[in-house]
């Protein structure tokens, strides 16, 4: 099963942190979700462009059960990811406190949630950028029963 995910806003070059023009933390947060959200997108289509996404060391991990599972570094890592998630469908809570200044060059931790539908299985990953790149994702597999009210 394919990654349906929607891009996000236009991301930087590899060499940009982030956005310039992203001062504030909400807008930052934002930003750093759906650049999360592109990773898996591009890594489950092995799409041009991932590398400059991730740092070449980057470490990436996906517990379940009581098992943790770390699944490598750089690219590769974030194409084992994405083939372990099966994910769908993605979502992140969006920042829901009064807003601050943020530095987007500063090293930052966002949690994005990617759902296999399918599986009935979500992953709640928690992506950590330096410079607009991930630098570690880890998460943890959990099953999920969903129904009408």
């Amino acid at each position: 099963m394919g990654l349906a995910l929607a891009s996000g806003p236009a991301f930087a070059g590899p060499s940009g942190c982030a956005r310039p023009g992203i001062s504030g933390a909400r807008e930052l947060d934002q930003f750093l979700s759906l650049r999360a959200v592109e990773v898996v997108r591009l890594a489950a289509r092995s799409g041009e462009g991932l590398a400059a996404l991730i740092a070449p060391s980057a470490s990436f991990d996906l517990g379940a059960g009581d098992v943790g599972r770390p699944l490598g570094t750089g690219v590769d890592g974030a194409r084992a990811l994405a083939q372990a998630m099966k994910a769908d469908t993605y979502r992140f809570l969006g920042w829901d406190y009064m807003d601050m200044p943020a530095d987007p060059c500063s090293k930052r931790k966002v949690e994005v949630e990617f759902i296999d539908s399918q599986g009935k299985t979500v992953s709640r990953v928690q992506f950590t950028f330096e410079a607009g790149r991930v630098v570690s994702a880890d998460g943890w597999e959990r099953s999920f029963e969903t129904g009408r009210l």
